[in-house]
């Protein structure tokens, strides 16, 4: 039965590519078997899709419905979809439209898996399904039974965007001052706006992931004495640019701030993601090192008016020098998680 599905999903996956190719027009019937296929299950595998390459701040969320369209939840989204009628759907329209001026999302397109996905769902009857963790390989990528429809793991906001503000976007290299050699990369559009800076799905073709991985110091980016992308940092990016590289935006659903904060876990990930770029041994911005527990926590000891100097920066209090940039605030998460790894004592945990 395994195999019947994989067949059966190569087949919807090559219909789906028809379909696009010729718009509809020699294709005017799903394919067989629908009823046969798996159930795709829209909270784990279409609302993920959705939410973080539509319902994305300034798009398609809640406040703010581009076009009529808000993709935050099931009733909304249902909105532009008609159950059991691919065809009649507004919602596949555009994001088979590929490279089309009605494309969705119109700066890069969904995986010929999510689409495959969300034609899938739509035909078995696009119901507001819940599933278990596992269902049975429907990909024939041999995954042991995990359900494989790409979401982004890594995304823009949270994951790569604090590496350029932190290692690029940074006074006499790419902020929107300096903006060497025409680069500037402070948001997606600037960081995209180069023809082969960012190659979607190809990380190799991607100007900007082959200077940072170059070897040569003369080529390398960011360049010496600036400390090199960690090798973290860089598979951030290239997993990013493999899955599309969206504009994503994937904040926290809950924000843990119960029990003990420790140092290594909460704080010093997002310090080393949004600071050290500008703030090391070897460029030390503004005469600022935050390099480690012993520079962070001197830092955090060290008082303005009765408030540590770490958090009236990165909260950007009147009388601090806003850190990281404006435009760039922390998220309010991880800013209450290093007030209270302060107050809990700045332990090195």
């Amino acid at each position: 039965m395994i195999i019947r599905h994989q067949a059966i999903y190569l087949f919807i996956a090559a219909s789906v590519i028809l379909m696009e190719l010729f718009a509809f027009v020699s294709c005017t019937h799903d394919p067989l078997f629908i009823s046969e296929f798996d159930t795709i299950c829209f909270e784990k595998q279409i609302l993920p899709v959705l939410q973080n390459t539509c319902g994305i701040s300034g798009c398609h969320d809640g406040g703010y419905e581009s076009e009529g369209f808000d993709a935050t939840d099931y009733h909304s989204i249902m909105k532009s979809v008609t159950p059991g009628d691919v065809h009649a759907s507004t919602l596949y329209h555009v994001i088979t439209d590929i490279w089309g001026e009605n494309m969705m999302p119109p700066d890069r397109p969904l995986t010929l898996e999510q689409r495959t996905a969300i034609h899938l769902w739509i035909a078995q009857g696009a119901e507001n399904t819940t599933c278990n963790e596992t269902q049975p390989d429907t990909t024939g990528n041999g995954n042991n039974g995990e359900v494989i429809i790409p979401k982004d793991t890594t995304c823009f906001i949270q994951d790569i965007l604090p590496i350029f503000s932190s290692s690029c976007a940074i006074t006499n290299c790419h902020d929107a001052a300096s903006h060497e050699d025409g680069y500037t990369f402070t948001s997606y559009a600037t960081i995209t706006s180069h023809q082969g800076s960012i190659v979607p799905f190809n990380p190799n073709e991607s100007k900007v992931y082959r200077v940072v991985t170059e070897n040569g110091s003369d080529d390398r980016m960011p360049p010496p004495p600036m400390a090199a992308l960690s090798s973290e940092q860089i598979e951030k990016l290239r997993k990013w640019i493999e899955i599309g590289a969206l504009n994503s935006d994937c904040p926290e659903s809950t924000c843990d701030t119960t029990g003990t904060i420790e140092f290594s876990v909460q704080v010093w990930p997002v310090i080393q993601a949004n600071c050290v770029g500008c703030h090391s041994s070897a460029l030390a911005s503004g005469d600022v090192n935050l390099d480690g527990y012993a520079h962070v926590k001197t830092y955090a000891d060290l008082q303005r008016n009765g408030t540590p100097v770490l958090i009236g920066s990165i909260k950007h209090l009147n009388g601090f020098f806003p850190m990281p940039q404006v435009g760039n605030k922390l998220p309010d998460c991880d800013i209450r998680q290093i007030e209270l790894w302060i107050a809990q004592g700045k332990v090195n945990n």
